[in-house]
């Protein structure tokens, strides 16, 4: 095999570990914000129930200030039926204390109901806060991990494009520049011919190219997808 087949192979060897590298780097972030999009339906559901619990809060305040709002009403009727001296007036003053009283019963009977509910509610929320806080403690050891990760791959990715660097140091420059042309379309620039037929793009590559590979005297190209060629037979 020629020498700067070897060289080539090398580099290729490099290239392809590097761009790896790169992807897994590139994907890295992408993978942290996957890994937070875990917590947003925790944190709906958080939110979901804290919004009901101030709900049912609001109901029950709007209780208690129809309750004071109607026992305000009794004490004033009260005192009016203990003014008057017409029975028809007290007879009728009792009718709508009564009445309030009634309304009172309902009201406080309606504001058991909605404490009920409000605890009901208060446990859905620290139900809620706990899932979420395990969430997020796993999410925070998946993304420190993926940070972790991401150091490891970037200390490897330094160490592999300095070897790339020397590698290509005594490559033949014309070699070199087409080398990288190809690469910058495909990934392996240079490929090997078995059994006839080229392992980049599987075809069958002609006669004068296997002659060509025999004779090494220089660089062959496939005739179909234009890779670098070496022979193995």
């Amino acid at each position: 095999m020629l020498e700067v087949l070897t060289q080539l192979l090398q580099v290729q060897e490099r290239d392809q570990r590097i761009l790896k590298f790169q992807k897994d780097l590139k994907d890295i972030p992408q993978q942290q914000a996957r890994a937070q999009m875990q917590l947003a339906g925790d944190q709906a559901a958080l939110e979901k129930a804290t919004q009901a619990v101030k709900e049912i809060e609001v109901k029950i305040k709007g209780i208690e200030l129809d309750i004071n709002t109607r026992n305000t009403s009794i004490k004033r009727l009260q005192d009016q039926q203990f003014e008057t001296r017409k029975n028809d007036e007290f007879s009728a003053l009792g009718h709508e204390i009564e009445r309030y009283k009634k309304d009172v019963s309902g009201l406080e009977d309606s504001e058991l109901e909605q404490m009920e509910a409000l605890e009901a509610a208060k446990s859905v929320v620290k139900t809620a806060q706990a899932k979420l806080g395990e969430t997020q403690a796993r999410v925070n050891v998946e993304v420190k991990a993926l940070e972790e990760r991401a150091g490891g791959v970037k200390g490897r990715l330094d160490e592999l494009l300095a070897e790339r660097a020397k590698l290509v140091e005594p490559v033949d420059p014309d070699a070199l520049e087409l080398y990288s042309r190809i690469m910058n379309k495909k990934s392996d620039p240079v490929v090997a011919v078995e059994g006839g037929v080229c392992r980049g793009c599987h075809v069958k590559v002609v006669s004068s190219t296997i002659q060509s590979l025999r004779q090494g005297t220089g660089l062959t190209h496939c005739d179909s997808c234009g890779r670098i060629l070496y022979l193995i037979e």
